[in-house]
């Protein structure tokens, strides 16, 4: 996550007299009789949510973006809606692309079998996934190993050349693994949440600024790039790689405007079984491999957002989102990362409907499309209902041009991201916005039982509130319990139901219902961040009309 300072104290004494009117306001408009009927997510006996979760990642199964389980899982989830009596329930699709490569998804991909073990000089299975968008085998092969760590393209010719053929590559020498001395599975401690509620330091007088973040190495990916290429041309079976250890194995995806039948497998496994293959093959001990995978390709796949919303009485034409990304790997089920959360956002939505809950502004919940290659859902939805930010690409520029601000854009009021694990909301991310933190902390005070009590006026980043931000709109991500999250279940194999934590489910889904409610019915506007003139994007010639 990207965390900085919002304010210098000086700044903030300012803020004060503003942010106590502020705190004022939002306390006397709290329905407490509403929160208290919410509550009744709290009941494992009523409560939705963990049959929600199991039935989208036992039965359905992983929803890699632009593949047919993201289809069947969205079809699933919007009869569900319907059946709560939501409105305007729909897969709502991407906006055309006008450069030809449907938004980045030129194809979708799955897997549809996945076959993998040593049959000499022991035989065991061996656990991995093939990296999305690159090619299974053709039908049962057999090869030998060969451990080859060169990366430049003159030796690996000079060594190499004319001797791969029909060989599977060990791509790199085998990780050393360390003991994990401290535990998997984490809470914040109150000192943990206390920290987060301070601003980071300025640099002290002297203190040289911090080293920017090095950019992508570009020499190394396409020295990477070619090494595949030239394993193809010289028929190798395919190329293992590895990482992650203790199990895990983290498996994300290859380029996705690569053609299939000119590339090679590309195949993740366990560092365990990686560095036994790899230390036999040292000792030299030929390792042979058999494979039997299957993966499908799909061209100009349907790409959309999920969506579905509760109309405000007062104020239907204003609007306040909850949600989360609906998209995930494929390794395994996506359960904490994202389904856990989306089953969250449903589950609040069905809290609202249930219980007849007072709604001033139309709540909608939104699951997204594409996060995991860049926000390419939200991003494309914000831009085309409320302006400000990135529109759809263009010829020469892949993320789009700033687009006008629409009249919707005055009309957002705020959007809560929910994409950091499964585990307990512990707070919320003020996302520097000083003034809307005393309206956050007086919306905690009847919840602050279920865990919910800090307020972090730093930024946090790398999910789909960005989207919002970056358009000038509140856009809002919560602080949440790690649990396991790193290093056990983000973009692995190990991301299944099982990690879900039923409590923490249920009091996430009152949380989130509850801070839907008071944003729809808070009195006023909920306060912007200012935005620096060179980001401003020019007003909509369109003039400002009501409801």
């Amino acid at each position: 996550m990207n965390r900085r300072s919002f304010m210098t104290a000086a700044a903030a004494s300012a803020f004060a007299p503003a942010l106590f009117t502020a705190r004022a306001t939002a306390e006397a408009a709290i329905n407490y009789d509403a929160i208290a009927a919410l509550r009744s997510g709290l009941n494992e006996n009523t409560s939705q949510v963990m049959s929600t979760a199991s039935y989208m990642m036992d039965v359905l199964g992983p929803r890699l973006s632009g593949s047919p389980g993201i289809r069947k899982s969205a079809d699933w989830v919007v009869g569900k809606m319907k059946e709560w009596g939501l409105t305007d329930a729909t897969l709502e699709p991407w906006p055309t692309d006008p450069t030809g490569t449907n938004n980045g998804f030129p194809r979708g991909w799955a897997n549809r079998k996945f076959y993998l073990a040593a049959i000499t000089p022991n035989a065991f299975p061996i656990t991995g996934m093939s990296v999305s968008w690159t090619p299974g085998t053709k039908g049962l092969v057999s090869g030998e190993c060969v451990l080859v760590t060169e990366l430049d393209e003159k030796v690996l010719k000079e060594k190499y050349a004319g001797k791969l053929r029909g060989k599977w590559i060990l791509g790199q020498t085998p990780t050393v693994m360390r003991a994990q001395w401290d535990p998997v599975a984490k809470r914040y401690t109150k000192e943990d949440l206390d920290a987060l509620e301070i601003p980071a330091r300025p640099p002290e007088t002297g203190t040289p600024p911090a080293t920017p973040p090095s950019p992508p190495n570009l020499q190394a990916v396409a020295q990477a790039n070619a090494r595949n290429a030239w394993f193809f041309s010289e028929g190798v079976l395919g190329v293992f790689a590895t990482n992650k250890g203790h199990g895990a194995v983290n498996v994300q995806g290859g380029v996705r405007t690569d053609l299939p039948d000119q590339q090679i497998p590309r195949i993740n496994i366990e560092a365990e079984h990686y560095g036994r293959i790899a230390r036999s093959v040292q000792l030299g001990q030929p390792v042979v491999i058999e494979a039997d995978i299957q993966n499908d390709w799909f061209d100009n796949p349907e790409m959309f957002n999920v969506v579905g919303e509760i109309r405000g009485t007062e104020l239907p034409s204003e609007v306040v989102i909850i949600g989360g990304h609906f998209d995930s790997w494929h390794a395994a089920t996506g359960a904490t990362d994202n389904g856990g959360p989306c089953a969250i956002a449903l589950e609040a939505m069905r809290l609202l409907k249930a219980n007849k809950t007072p709604l001033k502004r139309t709540v909608r919940v939104c699951l997204w499309n594409g996060e995991e290659q860049g926000l390419i859902g939200s991003r494309l939805y914000v831009a085309q209902h409320f302006g400000g930010g990135r529109g759809v690409p263009a010829p020469g520029n892949a993320r789009g041009n700033i687009v006008p601000i629409k009249r919707e854009h005055s009309r957002f009021q705020a959007y809560f991201n929910l994409d950091n694990g499964a585990g307990s909301i512990r707070g919320i991310y003020a996302q520097s916005n000083a003034a809307v933190a005393p309206i956050f902390r007086s919306w905690m005070e009847p919840v602050r039982d279920l865990g919910m009590t800090h307020v972090s006026p730093r930024n946090t980043g790398s999910t789909d509130h960005i989207s919002f931000d970056n358009a000038g709109l509140p856009g809002f991500q919560f602080i949440q319990d790690p649990l396991e999250y790193e290093p056990k279940t983000h973009h692995t194999n190990l991301d299944f139901f099982e990690a879900l934590q039923p409590e923490d489910m249920r009091r996430n889904s009152v949380l989130l219902a509850t801070f839907a409610m008071l944003a729809s019915n808070h009195p006023g506007k909920l306060p912007r961040k200012s935005r620096p003139p060179a980001e401003t994007p020019p007003a909509s010639p369109t003039p400002s009309q009501g409801p």
